[in-house]
C-alpha cells in the first residue's frame, strides 16, 4: 500500500507542479462538488438520444442537464398554478433558444 500512495503523491506533486500541463488522452476531467451519491437510470436507445440532443443543444453535459430535469420535476410538486405556469415560460424560453 505505501507503494501506491508514493506513486500517487508523486503523480499529484508533478501535476501540481505543471498546472499548464495538456490532459493526457483518456483521463477524466471532473468538478469538485458536495454531491457523494449516484442515481442509475435505465434508457432505451431513442430515450437516451433524446436526452443527449437535448443537453447538446443546451450545452450542457448530459448529466447536469438530466439533474435538472429531475429537480426540476421534484420541486414543481409544491409549485401553486402560477408558479408553475411562471418556471413553464422559463422553459420553454430556454427550449427555444
Amino acid at each position: 500500500m505505501s507503494e501506491l500512495r508514493d506513486v500517487l503523491d508523486q503523480e499529484s506533486r508533478d501535476s501540481e507542479a505543471n498546472l499548464d500541463a495538456p490532459i493526457p488522452p483518456g483521463a477524466k476531467v471532473t468538478r469538485g462538488h458536495g454531491r457523494s451519491k449516484t442515481l442509475q437510470v435505465r434508457l432505451n436507445d431513442d430515450e437516451y438520444a433524446t436526452l443527449e440532443d437535448l443537453a447538446e443543444r443546451r450545452g450542457l453535459p448530459l448529466s447536469t442537464m438530466v439533474r435538472a430535469l429531475l429537480l426540476t420535476a421534484v420541486d414543481s410538486g409544491s409549485e401553486s398554478p402560477a408558479e408553475r405556469i411562471a418556471r413553464l415560460h422559463r422553459e420553454l424560453d430556454l427550449l427555444s433558444q
